[in-house]
């Protein structure tokens, strides 16, 4: 008895021509074969019918597909009706009967392949990933012609029909991934679950459509707008590549395709092309295709041939004929259309997560937005940034004077739970809507995010530093106050400040080295934590540890920004002992180690400038800075110039 190999042709096939999942010009709402997740960017309703003629021995027309597809939210769904999936065999078994006119006529065998109807969901987690499912219905009849002798009186011969059906549900998943407008990703199961309806006799199941188990894998890379390329990759190394290209025209997209695929069954190695043309709108689109195989297709074909090599697809197998398809798609929206779109996007900074609250006031990317109505809009921008926001971030709310251009600018939250050290490329993803949750538009670009320690270089935004580790200071700096409690409480009150700020500066010193760039980056700077691990750093890690420890017990602290001369810029810390300048003698005789500043009262303070790089002592210290001071700031005119600036730590 001879017995169908276990030989898996190629799965996946589309007759439109089109078949990029990621692009909503070609997504026709019929592919269930190439796409089994049913993914679409359908907004609301579509209906689509496909009409083709075979041209075999002789050329005969069908309507192959009508499918009804809906969005509902975030859902998708999708029913088809499939009468021209259909494929006929018709083998001469091997019998024949002798009529009473002496003549011979051989028994047939026919079998009859359809897929009927099929049905699809999908459903969209995020502007990025979605998943789904397709079942499809398939029936397979089987009729023998047989003779069978009857004995009665006499011998005589009975011709009967043998009818098998084996009819079956086909279940596949998938999940459709599309990380920027430029690609997206597609995987799918082929065959993963095949529920039979009813059973066929052991003789007759060989003949059944083969459901060998595999896997589909698709991408889709579209470089420009109106360019796009398609790969298909089939675990049985059956694959499908194509190009389709697009250009406006009569208020329209004109779109031109070709698609090779090679299928393991059938031969040359490219078994064929489906080239296509079309033209699409809003509401419309029709796409004329054509399948040409490489092999000839008008040959008889042994019934042993069949029986070795069984069928898996019924559009495209070995035994299909060359094809001319009819495509028409019709879309209703009863979304409101879209109201402003994106004209540009300018990333104005890169991020430094460590500047939170300068995101909230500043923005760090502004869009040129246009309105495309007749009306007043009043636009909703928002976005989310890879790696750093969970959800998205909305910014304020834009009025747009009909047909007119805006810059609209956006602001983002930067978590405080936000912690790598590492800097890398990421991107955003700008959005716009005005009246629904479906974004109007949307758009990506890249943008840089640096690591928690990474600074901008500007001394003003050094108090960040300094406000992230106030828990670790306050703990630090009452741990060593707690053990000068009794000197402290003895002294006067006025004094009390000072020799706060002279006891941790000794204490904060006494294991602590200078280290040039101790991390090798020029704009990288430590946490007071990090700086009391490390026993050392610059002079931007030395002041922002040592005024740290100031402010979490209560003591103002200023920093002095003596701007870079020759490229080297550098920073020491300025105290506010809260000393009136009549009560300066108690500190120094010295008028020139000691900076008078007016508080919001108006009422005028001792500051005193202390070197934080000068890991001695505190005299030490307060002498190296008192003479930094007043010879850059003072002497030089520095802050007249511009060329020192005090910035305070609130």
């Amino acid at each position: 008895m001879m017995l169908a190999a276990n030989i898996s042709a190629q799965s996946s096939f589309e007759l439109s021509g089109y078949w990029l999942p990621g692009n909503p010009r070609t997504t026709l709402l019929n592919g269930f074969e190439s796409n089994p997740s049913s993914f679409s960017l359908l907004k609301d309703w579509g209906l689509t019918m496909l009409y083709g003629s075979d041209f075999s021995n002789s050329i005969t027309s069908n309507l192959y597909l009508i499918s009804l597809s809906k969005r509902i939210g975030s859902s998708f769904l999708t029913a088809r009706y499939t009468p021209g999936y259909q494929k006929d065999f018709v083998f001469n078994n091997g019998q024949s009967i002798v009529l009473h006119d002496s003549t011979t006529q051989p028994l047939d065998s026919k079998f009859s392949y359809k897929e009927l109807f099929g049905l699809g969901y999908s459903y969209k987690f995020s502007d990025k990933v979605s998943a789904g499912f397709t079942f499809r219905y398939f029936t397979q009849d089987f009729n023998q012609e047989s003779v069978y002798p009857v004995f009665s009186d006499t011998l005589y011969l009975v011709r009967e029909n043998d009818d098998e059906k084996a009819d079956f549900w086909r279940g596949d998943i998938g999940v459709n991934y599309s990380p920027s407008n430029l690609i997206s990703l597609s995987f799918s199961t082929l065959n993963l679950l095949n529920v039979n309806a009813n059973t066929v006799d052991p003789q007759i199941s060989r003949y059944e459509l083969k459901n060998d188990k595999g896997f589909l894998a698709e991408v889709s890379f579209s470089p420009t707008k109106y360019l796009g390329l398609n790969l298909l990759y089939e675990t049985s190394k059956d694959w499908m590549a194509g190009l389709n290209n697009f250009f406006n025209a009569f208020n329209g997209d004109f779109g031109i395709s070709v698609t090779a695929f090679h299928d393991q069954y059938q031969t040359p190695y490219i078994a064929g092309i489906i080239p296509a043309i079309s033209f699409s709108t809003k509401l419309f689109g029709i796409s004329l295709s054509g399948v040409k195989y490489f092999s000839n297709r008008n040959v008889v074909h042994a019934f042993s041939d069949f029986q070795n090599s069984g069928l898996d697809n019924i559009i495209n197998n070995r035994y299909s004929s060359d094809k001319a398809v009819l495509t028409l798609t019709f879309t209703l929206n009863t979304i409101p259309e879209r109201s402003v779109e994106f004209l540009d996007v300018n990333i104005l900074n890169e991020i430094f997560p460590i500047l939170s609250d300068n995101y909230l006031d500043k923005p760090f990317a502004i869009a040129k937005v246009v309105n495309v109505t007749d009306h007043v809009v009043n636009a909703k921008p928002s976005s989310r940034i890879e790696g750093l926001n969970n959800g998205k971030i909305e910014s304020p709310v834009v009025t747009i004077l009909p047909h007119d251009t805006v810059e609209v600018p956006f602001y983002t939250i930067i978590p405080a739970s936000y912690d790598k050290k590492k800097a890398g490329i990421s991107y955003v993803d700008f959005y716009l809507n005005t009246t629904n949750e479906d974004p109007d538009d949307q758009t990506q670009k890249p943008i840089l995010i640096n690591g928690i320690n990474s600074w901008d270089g500007k001394v003003v935004n050094l108090r960040y530093f300094i406000k992230r580790d106030y828990e670790y200071s306050m703990n630090y700096a009452k741990n060593i106050l707690s053990r000068y409690k009794g000197e402290l409480d003895t002294m006067s009150y006025a004094l009390s400040i000072f020799y706060k700020a002279r006891i941790l500066f000794n204490n904060f010193v006494s294991n602590l080295v200078y280290a040039a760039n101790p991390n090798a980056e020029a704009d990288y700077v430590q946490f007071p934590h990090e700086t009391m691990q490390l026993k050392g750093g610059n002079c931007d890690d030395l002041s922002v540890c040592y005024s740290s420890l100031l402010e979490s017990v209560g003591i103002q602290t200023a920093l002095v920004d003596y701007k870079p001369v020759n490229g080297i810029g550098h920073v020491n810390v300025l105290v506010n002992t809260q000393l009136s300048p009549e009560q300066a003698r108690l500190i120094t005789q010295n008028d020139s180690k000691y900076f008078i500043r007016k508080n919001e009262a108006g009422h005028a303070e001792i500051w005193i400038p202390v070197e934080t790089t000068s890991l001695t002592n505190f005299e030490k210290a307060w002498d190296l800075g008192a003479q930094k001071f007043d010879e850059d700031a003072l002497d030089n005119l520095g802050l007249a110039k511009g060329n020192v600036q005090i910035v305070d730590v609130y």
